[in-house]
């Protein structure tokens, strides 16, 4: 029984991750012109958890504001909290996961994760040896280990090309320099839920 579930379970994250929302409702666009200049906006004023990279990138025009998040699986591929924002870009549809690990890597499996991603810029979304069908998927590592970018956006457009390098940088840098202690203590979106969206997963 515990199999099947893992199984169900593991299936719902492939077709999150793979892009099958790329046709459906309406999605917030995100307004690229009036995106503040990134030197006015420091890390320094967020939490060093996910709901502070998540206020961080909003601040920076990376995220829609008005778009409540899904709440991910994120224990599938051994993270702590995970959530995806999906939106529209210049005409194109931007799927964004964003993950926090314990940088422990106590798990098994994000001990697997975060290696792959730190060998290849990949990871499988199922251990191998565990389950025949096998997905890999690029990733952005940011350097302190504690973050995980999934991002995914089709479009060649020069501004959307640029953007999502701006976007794996900014998650890079996300207190890779930093002790925690210099952070403020609590996310405000970690007090009130981030958001009112309570799934764990949608298809």
């Amino acid at each position: 029984m515990k199999k099947i579930l893992l199984a169900v379970l593991c299936a719902v994250l492939v077709l999150t991750m793979s892009g099958c929302f790329q046709q459906g409702p309406q999605y917030e666009n995100l307004d690229t012109s009036t995106a503040p200049d990134p030197d006015t906006i420091s890390q320094k004023d967020y939490a060093n958890d996910l709901d502070g990279l998540v206020s961080y990138f909003k601040a920076l025009g990376y995220l829609p504001t008005k778009t409540d998040p899904t709440v991910m699986l994120a224990e599938v591929i051994g993270a702590k909290k995970g959530y995806r924002y999906i939106y529209n870009v210049d005409n194109s549809t931007v799927i964004a996961e964003l993950y926090e690990y314990d940088t422990s890597y106590s798990d098994p499996n994000a001990a697997r994760v975060i290696g792959e991603i730190k060998e290849n810029g990949t990871f499988h979304l199922f251990n191998k040896e565990g389950v025949d069908a096998d997905t890999t998927y690029p990733a952005t590592l940011s350097d302190n280990g504690k973050y995980m970018l999934i991002y995914g956006d089709s479009s060649s457009n020069q501004g959307n090309v640029v953007r999502k390098k701006l976007i794996e940088t900014a998650v890079k840098e996300y207190y890779s320099d930093s002790n925690s202690s210099t952070a403020p203590e609590t996310s405000e979106t970690s007090k009130t839920a981030e958001t009112s969206e309570t799934s764990k997963a949608a298809a």
